[in-house]
Parts: structure tokens; C-alpha cells; sequence
């Protein structure tokens, strides 16, 4: 009995931590080009640890700001209409 409990912990952690490594992390594009339009530059950007989500912050030649949230699996969540619709997933890891 003991035996098969800790290899079932065992098995569980392996599969969860292949999980997290595959999964990657969203990270923010650097520039958001709007066609015909403005480039707005990424100028910062947040994650919250509470409901995982990260935003970005871009700022354009204007000074008009936009801000993008995405959520832990890398699609838009809120935002402005010139984000995109799914960030960048570093294969790296968090």
C-alpha cells in the first residue's frame, strides 16, 4: 500500500511539472503595429498572481495609451481593440 502511494504522488508531481514546463510563459509583444496607422512600444507590463493574467502597457508616438490583459494561457482577456489576440508564450518557462 505504501509502495503504490508514492509512486502515485510520484507520478502526479512528474506529470504536473511537464505540464508547467510545456505550457511556457505569456510574455508581451514589443511593438503592436495598427495597419495604416499608429506602432504603439510596449513601455511595462504586470503579472497578478491571483488570477494569472498579464498586462501590457503600450504608449504610441501621441502619447495615446493602450493596455492588453492575457490570460495564463496567452489569449486577450481585456483590452483595447488594436491588442492582439493572443500574446507570446516563452517556451523557456516562467
Amino acid at each position: 500500500m505504501m509502495f503504490t502511494s508514492h509512486f502515485t504522488i510520484l507520478a502526479l508531481l512528474t506529470f504536473l511539472a511537464g505540464v508547467n514546463a510545456s505550457a511556457g510563459c505569456k510574455t508581451c509583444q514589443q511593438t503592436i503595429k495598427v495597419d495604416g496607422g499608429a506602432t504603439y512600444e510596449l513601455v511595462g507590463d504586470s503579472s497578478k498572481n491571483i488570477n494569472w493574467v498579464t498586462e501590457c502597457y503600450y504608449v504610441d508616438k501621441n502619447g495615446d495609451r493602450v493596455t492588453c490583459e492575457y490570460t495564463n494561457f496567452g489569449t486577450l482577456q481585456e483590452g483595447d481593440e488594436v491588442c492582439p489576440q493572443d500574446s507570446k508564450m516563452d517556451a523557456q518557462g516562467c
